[in-house]
């Protein structure tokens, strides 16, 4: 590459012969200062700044170079030049004054001595030459100006894309833990889609069956409910806005069949929740009420067509008319304060205090009679009678029952068939038709044995 010099009526060359002995020195790009000492030195209008511009070593004096190695000649850290066509090496030697008379002075037409006008024009060109250095160094700071607007432009951006960048991870890591925090709540959301876990935590098999429970219930009018203990007969009190709900309708229902499937104390149910356990034992009470005025409409006792529809075949080939089978089951209370509450519920059978009810299922195995709750003294055909399972019979229906049940009076006068296991006769054993017929009703009445299981493993 042949290189040249840049200096002001320099015509250096590196591929001429004559310059063979010259080293090439590039301009101090990286120094800004140092740079702009050699641009004013050089006197030149717009030189050409670039990696690729050179001087050459005959403007710059033997001070300013280091030891030579390996026959090439490098700068010391900061050498100006000094050396150009218009600077001589050696300023002349100044004359002696001569006395020069008024006769030797050259006069102008105008009467002045003509050096007046040289000094003159020497500081008009002076002035001229300052002009132009300041207009080089305005243009040089406009320069730099704009560079450092286009620096701080990109400086700018690139700020702001890093702060986008960290509000993006930010973001993305508040969603992370928010989803993580989500997944760890014990909610409907996180149970739903494991049949196992809401079965348990529920009684029903699926989410299906338990949005269905929900609509019917309406969720419209569950959320308007007031959880309070105290009534209220004032419309406007009931109207008036409260704290906004901490959970949703199908959030507080899921926590009702947790009391109730799996018998978790109120203060378990808080903390599972997140909310105080005053809250959770209104909602239990409310909705309680609420489930229980709604269910109370619904007729779960099927027509004939129904029970026949979905009969298995055990009880088609043996009894093919039973329509229901009954038995009686018994819930431990406490024992009341009044002597009079603990003689109603006192149960002779279980010698404690209890609660008693009739479950009715049909011959498929679907619960289609619960009776209220009365005291443990009361007796099976008493319970019968006043618990409304009568009313629900027809004429040619036949009810399976424990040999317990002495019913067969109050339902023969609505043509009601009762099949019971036979009683022992007086010489204390069964013949073999009341063998097999003990054995028959038995394995079929167990059916409703395995549903009152089913009732009672509700913890509540």
């Amino acid at each position: 590459m042949v290189r040249h010099c840049i200096a002001y009526g320099c015509v250096n060359r590196s591929n001429k012969p004559e310059c063979s002995k010259l080293s090439w020195h590039s301009l101090p790009i990286n120094n800004a200062k140092l740079l702009r000492t050699w641009l004013l030195r050089m006197k030149r209008k717009d030189p050409p700044v670039s990696k690729h511009s050179y001087l050459c070593s005959q403007h710059f004096s033997e001070d300013c170079f280091k030891r030579c190695v390996g026959g090439k000649r490098y700068l010391k850290s900061g050498s100006v030049l000094t050396r150009f066509s218009f600077t001589p090496e050696e300023k002349p030697k100044r004359k002696a004054p001569v006395d020069r008379s008024a006769a030797d002075i050259p006069f102008q037409e105008d009467g002045f001595p003509s050096f007046i006008t040289d000094k003159a024009e020497a500081a008009k060109s002076k002035e001229e030459l300052l002009i132009e250095q300041l207009k080089e160094k305005e243009e040089e700071v406009s320069r730099l100006k704009e560079c450092l607007q286009v620096q701080r432009k990109e400086l700018e951006e690139k700020l702001f894309e890093k702060k986008m960048k960290r509000l993006e991870q930010e973001r993305e890591l508040r969603k992370e833990l928010e989803s993580t925090l989500q997944h760890s709540l014990f909610n409907i959301d996180n149970i739903k889609s494991n049949a196992k876990l809401l079965r348990f935590y529920t009684g029903f098999p699926n989410y299906e069956v338990f949005s269905t429970v929900l609509s019917f219930l309406g969720k419209g009018a569950a959320s308007k409910l007031v959880y309070s203990n105290t009534e209220q007969n004032d419309a406007q009190k009931r109207e008036k806005a409260g704290p906004k709900r901490t959970l949703s309708v199908e959030q507080e229902f899921f926590l009702v069949l947790c009391r109730y499937k799996v018998g978790l104390l109120e203060e378990d149910l808080a903390a599972r929740f997140r909310i105080s356990q005053s809250l959770v034992s209104r909602i239990i009470i409310a909705r309680t009420k609420f489930m229980y005025y709604q269910f109370k409409e619904l007729d779960i006792f099927p027509d004939r067509q129904i029970i026949e529809l979905h009969k298995p075949a055990c009880f088609t080939n043996k009894y093919k008319g039973t329509t229901v089978i009954i038995d009686l089951t018994e819930i431990y209370i406490e024992k009341p304060s009044k002597p009079e509450a603990q003689q109603l519920t006192f149960s002779t059978y279980k010698n404690t205090n209890t609660l008693k009810a009739l479950v009715g299922i049909t011959p498929g195995g679907s619960l289609c009679f619960i009776s209220d709750l009365y005291g443990g003294c009361i007796s099976d055909k008493e319970i019968t009678s006043k618990s409304g399972f009568i009313d629900k019979l027809q004429q040619g229906d036949e009810v399976m029952a424990d040999r317990g049940f002495n019913i067969q009076e109050l339902l023969a006068s609505k043509g009601v068939k009762v099949n019971v296991p036979p009683f022992m006769n007086q010489s204390g054993q069964f013949t073999e038709q009341e063998m097999v017929a003990t054995r028959r009703i038995a394995t079929l009445r167990i059916h409703v044995e395995r549903a009152i299981e089913r009732i009672r493993n509700y913890h509540i």
